[in-house]
């Protein structure tokens, strides 16, 4: 109960951290990171004067002061004919809909923004980028017709929206006209702030956005795809549904702010808004309830983060950032991020989990393989036996002649040679009483007489050690088959050689195996890093593995192209008695 309590502190001070870091980068993004509240001139009432050595060296974010006529669908010719007109000044964004603010009045409608732009004397190239005018408009630039997206008029009324850049050439003043109809849209006018400068920095601008947007629907989109691998297999697909749609829901939004027409994307994403929320929370309080998970720290930050960021959209709805992303579209960028590096981690473990499947698997086939061919050499051994057996009565019986008829010269000649014949038929060669070992040990060394690679041993332990037959499997394989590895890596010319010795010595057994190798080691924080692939060795990590298993360790070095490893085990039986010296 106490471990519980000090882990749901722990998980408790961990969502409250981050709430709070989350909360004070959205604040510091809200106010350095912000078309609304970034640095430069901005127009008063309805007049923006540009400064005439560096406006053209900077953009100009008109948020602020629009002349506004309400319900008025004007062009500049009628500004001009009757300036009496009723208008207000308003800032972008300040309201959703054409009802400035009117709770009883309706949120469509029409009207018209006017402002007036001071710029310097010499005439240059100038642009004004839209973005997303709800949901029909017509533009106008120092009194001609700049363009039109849509149809605004109320008979013909057509809804378009586009993301748009509008250029002229210009000198000393511009006058800006857009007259903006909506009748049934979630938002009315101009909602996102319109961005004026030269059209190389404005094209950057937008090419970086798109740019930026399209890399991260990308990952996310590769996020998604491993998320729904990993639901699918483990059959939880609620949590499948609920994190498909948070990343859709963040796909969403990046498709409204690439696409160049995306008007049926803006009602759905008003619905997906509560959807949202409704999984931000879900995942809180699952989060929660699973503090036994391994990743749960990282996708309780994720979670966090992107709650706070919905609550950041609420909180200060007036942002439009310079660089990047809204609040929600940077906190499902920091959950994606979550799920990734929890996939990643999942990846991971299951690379290295494949890995040692397929060690065991090749040692198991070793020890199949080795134990086979160790039978088929024992049973021709034993089949030779049989035959010198059988002929031993026949040289009986010469020895026997020639000793009754007084020939000792030729007796002597004759058993040297039937000594030196013996001899050869009878070569096989028992390492250890440890049929494993031994069988391992004469695998590898045809192995090494098949790759012209001296093999040496010398063997003095006890037949009963106590340890698993598939552990020394283990231990063996993976030393013996890195050090034929190693040395067959040997340039030619240069000596290759594998040296092993096994001795037991106070209850310990140890063993020592030295090999010619190239390069060096690399080692890391967990271990040694393996020659055959990126990563740790699996080899020696389980050579490592095994000694610590049985109370002993296990350390490699390599100097002057000798690679040395030096093992020793702890001997669960007292057996030391029982000795066989190869």
């Amino acid at each position: 109960m106490a471990a519980i309590e000090k882990k749901n502190k722990l998980w408790t001070l961990i969502f409250g951290i981050t709430v709070i870091l989350s909360m004070t980068a959205f604040f510091l993004m809200y106010r350095m990171n912000n078309e609304y509240t970034a640095r430069g001139e901005q127009p008063i009432q309805g007049i923006l004067c540009l400064d005439e050595e560096k406006a053209a060296g900077k953009l100009h974010y008109l948020a602020r002061e629009w002349q506004y006529f309400p319900g008025k669908l004007l062009t500049p010719d009628m500004l001009k004919e009757n300036t009496g007109y009723y208008s207000r000044y308003i800032s972008i964004g300040e309201y959703g809909g054409m009802e400035l603010g009117d709770k009883n009045a309706s949120p469509y409608g029409c009207g018209t923004y006017r402002m007036i732009l001071i710029l310097p004397k010499k005439e240059q190239t100038w642009a004004l980028s839209l973005k997303k005018v709800f949901s029909a408009y017509r533009i106008y630039i120092n009194g001609e017709l700049a363009g039109e997206v849509g149809d605004p008029d109320e008979k013909t009324y057509k809804e378009q929206i586009m993301n748009r850049v509008f250029t002229f050439q210009g000198s000393e003043m511009a006058e800006i006209v857009i007259a903006v109809a909506d009748k049934n849209h979630v938002k009315s006018g101009i909602q996102y702030i319109p961005v004026f400068g030269s059209p190389v920095q404005i094209n950057m601008q937008r090419g970086l956005r798109v740019l930026g947007s399209g890399f991260v629907m990308a990952f996310c989109i590769c996020v998604m795809f491993g998320v729904l691998t990993v639901h699918i297999r483990t059959r939880t697909y609620l949590s499948l549904m609920i994190d498909v749609w948070i990343v859709a829901a963040f796909l969403l939004e990046i498709f409204v702010d690439i696409l160049p027409s995306a008007g049926i994307f803006y009602e759905a994403s008003w619905i997906s808004e509560a959807v949202k929320w409704v999984a931000a929370f879900y995942m809180l309080v699952n989060t929660f309830g699973e503090t036994d998970c391994g990743y749960g720290k990282i996708v309780l930050v994720g979670t966090t983060v992107y709650a706070c960021s919905l609550a950041a959209d609420r909180i200060w709805p007036l942002y439009e950032p310079i660089i990047g992303g809204r609040f929600p579209e940077t906190g499902g960028m920091v959950l994606a991020i979550a799920f990734a590096c929890v996939l990643w981690r999942d990846l991971s473990e299951a690379y290295k989990i494949r890995l040692t499947y397929e060690i065991y698997s090749k040692q198991t086939e070793l020890r199949l393989l080795a134990q086979k061919k160790h039978y088929e050499k024992l049973k021709a051994q034993m089949d030779e036996t049989s035959r010198v057996r059988h002929d031993m009565r026949q040289h009986l019986r010469v020895l026997a002649a020639l000793l009754e008829q007084k020939q000792y010269e030729e007796m002597q000649t004759y058993l040297c040679r039937y000594t030196r014949e013996f001899q050869e038929r009878l070569t096989y060669q028992t390492y250890c009483k440890n049929q494993v070992t031994d069988a391992i040990l004469h695998y590898y060394e045809e192995i090494c007489r098949e790759k012209r690679i001296s093999f040496q041993c010398q063997v003095e332990a006890p037949e009963n050690t106590g340890i698993e037959d598939t552990d020394f499997c283990r231990l063996f394989g993976n030393l013996l088959e890195n050090a034929v590895e190693a040395a067959e890596r040997c340039p030619d010319g240069s000596p290759r050689f594998i040296r092993v010795q096994i001795r037991a010595r106070n209850n310990k057994l140890l063993i020592e195996e030295e090999n010619s190798c190239t390069g060096s080691l690399r080692r890391g924080r967990d271990g040694i890093f393996s020659g055959k692939h990126s990563g740790q060795g699996i080899g020696t990590a389980s050579i490592s593995e095994i000694a610590a298993r049985y109370g002993g360790l296990a350390d490699f070095q390599d100097h002057n192209g000798i690679f040395k490893a030096e093992i020793f085990l702890r001997l669960t039986k007292k057996d030391t008695e029982d000795k066989l010296f190869g």
